[in-house]
């Protein structure tokens, strides 16, 4: 804060104290009006699907989760105590420039320690010699009940003081924290007196999160207390996918309550506790080694003494713990407190929803959802036995006498454990649905967080259809997928080609007591989890798969692992390696495969006298930018006769495996294991590649389609240039069906 600034903060309290109570009952100031409906779009604003798409996960931005309140603080933090634009020593808005402040004698009462002792206080900041400001009257804050914390009449703590009572904004934020803290004040205090704490401590908890519980910071912290996962489940606190137990009042402020406790034990220090709450407390003992003092207020005037947020953290924990204590005094008389959190508690079966829930409790389902902050997917969790649910008080009878004649046919689901690599587009695929309505049965907002192990549910399968399901879920269980049923599925479903082209470094491998499985990458996966599962080390699939180690794997990705003759693949979902066809990377046979993947041929153009890119583009349907990009050159190349350009033509009459790549059809999931020990196929021809990789087993969807159009014909593999003096399908033989039989194979959709 500069001079200026100072001189506000000064005259502002100044006023407060002259004021008294003046003050006292003054209505609460509204909010800003909200943009209407048919404001123009801000052309800042984010979209939030767009850079999801980008990112390729979901974008942790602190407004989707932040209340008005807390952005609010933010704004005003910013303006009041800017930080620093170069080097200090001095802490962001306290210069020696401030002026004399109030008294720090004022006393505190818990433990009856009052202030920092005199012995071990920092020097208060000289006074400027022009500086004409005289310090506030201090009879007014004398007046005032102090919290059972220490307080030190700080210039950042007045000037919390000051916006929570003056400010209109400040105002509306402290009425709104105090209307929600009517809700938890008795569950806290009580938790906390019962360890052995100040009971004022239950205003750091609305400094974190003025009472959400659904707040979440931008590094993960979440909940009223708002716990790293880390030191959550280190305090007994459950962080899973379908429990947040940092949501959970009484839970969380259990674990607050042993937390601040370890704390100060470790401290001694209020003010070091609440720096270190926020902090963590390795922050702050590095920071006490470092500058040799264990004095907070000495630690926050230093050059990365300690974060700028921590600085403003402990001034506003004491403001607000004195405004609570003097509510009549800074005009908040009229607050009606929310109405103390009460249930009642009844055991409900695994993986019921709480819509159910309500509409056997004669109730809301976000009347239940508020007592249940903690079940984070609007369902009890589906891995284990009967969960404790809370209901308004009054309706557990109720609830116990109509729960199993309210269910209907849509609560029917059965429970599914995700095996790792596995995603809801192959869940729905083996059990009928789509993927889409798996996500809205399971709350998924990101498919990220489904993960190998995870229990979910699916629709329970109606009796017509067990038969078929049944077969399918054996199949499942065996990794036999060419025996699954098509059924009908999300339009966001993998590609449905048998055939896979992978491809794979120009090296061979081969190990003794090992087998070569496919393992198809999918969201969220990371080197180390794969290398975990799969029972290798991470070095190794980099030297197997031509990867970057630094580098994130990408959905889809298929990675050759070479994994022990004992290891089990019941959890995990592989590609059958009869439909993979493993070829070299950048090899003739890959990059033939590769364009007939997408629909076109490879060819290989001798330059005559006045070709450019252009005309070239022209004749074969490519931009220059695309012949550039397949050649390794300049777009602004000029062609030269004899020069060979390589061109990817989508005329002619396009390989079966063209056709199988275009073709929209159903969707099936690739599973299986490796039945025996591999090398690279760096040694083998071409021709016995093509041959290996050409088996299909019966009903797959080649021969689907072909049953299905008998005009369609199997066609010569891309493996194998196109003749140009071909410009019709050849006539149906025997030879010709001899050829296509032991040929074919598929890509991925275009």
């Amino acid at each position: 804060m500069g001079i200026a600034s100072s001189v506000v903060v000064r005259v502002a309290i100044t006023f407060l104290a002259a004021s008294g109570s003046a003050l006292v009952g003054r209505a609460a100031v509204a909010a800003p009006a909200q943009p209407t409906a048919s404001s123009p779009r801000d052309p800042r604003e984010q979209s939030l699907s767009e850079r999801r798409a980008v990112r390729g996960v979901a974008v942790d931005d602190i407004a989707t989760s932040e209340s008005p309140e807390l952005r609010e603080i933010r704004r005003f933090e910013a303006q009041a105590f800017p930080k620093s634009d170069g080097p200090s020593t001095t802490t962001p808005g306290i210069h020696a420039a401030d002026g004399p402040l109030p008294p720090t004698s004022l006393p505190g009462q818990w433990g009856g320690s009052g202030d920092v002792p005199a012995e071990l206080r920092s020097p208060e900041p000289a006074a400027r010699p022009d500086a004409q400001a005289t310090a506030p009257d201090s009879e007014w804050l004398r007046s005032l009940k102090l919290p059972d914390i220490p307080v030190r009449w700080d210039a950042q703590v007045l000037r919390y003081l000051d916006y929570f009572k003056n400010d209109p904004k400040g105002h509306q934020v402290m009425a709104n924290w105090l209307r929600r803290a009517g809700r938890y004040r008795d569950l806290f205090e009580k938790t906390l007196l019962r360890e052995g704490l100040p009971k004022d401590l239950f205003y750091v908890a609305m400094v974190e999160s003025g009472f959400d519980t659904g707040a979440r910071s931008r590094v993960g912290a979440g909940g009223i207390w708002q716990f790293m996962p880390g030191a959550a489940r280190a305090y007994g606190l459950e962080v899973s996918y379908w429990i947040d137990a940092r949501r959970d009042p009484p839970q969380a402020v259990e674990a607050a309550a042993h937390y601040l406790k370890d704390l100060y034990v470790r401290f001694g220090s209020w003010y070091l506790v609440f720096a270190a709450y926020n902090a963590g407390y390795g922050s702050v003992l590095r920071s006490i080694t470092s500058y040799n003092t264990n004095d907070y207020w000495e630690l926050t005037r230093h050059e990365s003494g300690l974060p700028w947020e921590s600085s403003l953290y402990v001034p506003k924990i004491l403001a607000t713990a004195i405004v609570g204590r003097n509510l009549a005094a800074f005009g908040y008389a009229d607050v009606s407190p929310d109405a103390p959190f009460a249930y009642e508690e009844v055991e409900v079966p695994a993986g019921t929803a709480l819509a159910t829930v309500a509409r056997a409790a004669g109730t809301k389902p976000e009347v239940i959802e508020a007592l249940n902050p903690h079940l984070a997917r609007a369902r009890t969790p589906p891995d284990r036995g009967v969960t404790k649910v809370r209901l308004p008080p009054g309706t557990a009878a109720g609830y116990a006498a109509s729960f199993d004649k309210t269910r209907t046919a849509a609560d029917k689901l059965e429970t599914v454990v995700l095996r790792f690599g596995e995603t809801l587009d192959d869940v729905g695929r083996a059990h009928g649905v789509s993927a889409k309505e798996i996500r809205k049965l399971n709350g998924v907002r990101d498919t990220v967080e489904l993960r190998g192990g995870m229990a979910i549910m699916v629709p329970r399968r109606a009796a017509k259809d067990r038969a078929t399901g049944d077969r399918v879920a054996s199949d499942r269980a065996a990794g036999d997928k060419d025996a699954t049923a098509e059924p009908t599925v999300d339009k966001d479903a993998t590609a449905g080609d048998d055939s896979i082209i992978v491809a794979v470094p120009d090296r061979a491998f081969s190990y003794e007591g090992r087998e070569r499985v496919f393992y198809r990458a999918r969201d969220g996966d990371g080197l180390d989890e794969i290398a975990d599962v799969f029972g290798v080390r991470p070095e190794d699939l980099v030297e197997w798969n031509n990867l970057d180690p630094d580098a994130k794997l990408h959905p889809r990705m298929v990675l050759q692992i070479f994994v022990r003759k004992d290891f089990d693949p019941a959890g995990v979902l592989l590609l059958d390696p009869a439909q993979v066809r493993v070829v070299i990377l950048g090899s003739e046979e890959f990059l033939q495969l590769e364009t007939a993947r997408r629909g076109k041929k490879r060819l290989v153009y001798t330059a005559k006298p006045g070709d450019t890119l252009a005309k070239l583009g022209r004749r074969y349907g490519l931009s220059p930018g695309d012949l550039a990009r397949i050649n390794r050159f300049s777009y602004n190349t000029e062609l030269h006769e004899g020069d060979r350009i390589v061109v990817y033509s989508p005329t002619g009459d396009a390989p079966r495996e063209v056709t199988m790549g275009m073709t929209p059809g159903k969707k099936r999931p690739e599973r299986g294991t490796d039945t025996g020990a591999h090398k690279s196929d760096a040694g083998r021809s071409e021709a016995t590649k093509a041959e290996a990789g050409a088996t299909h087993k019966p009903g797959t969807p080649e021969r689907a389609i072909g049953a299905r159009d008998p005009k369609k014909k199997l066609q010569v593999a891309a493996a194998k240039p196109a003749s140009k003096a071909a410009p019709k399908p050849a006539p149906k033989s025997a030879a010709n069906k001899s050829v296509a039989k032991s040929a074919a194979t598929t890509g991925g959709k275009k």
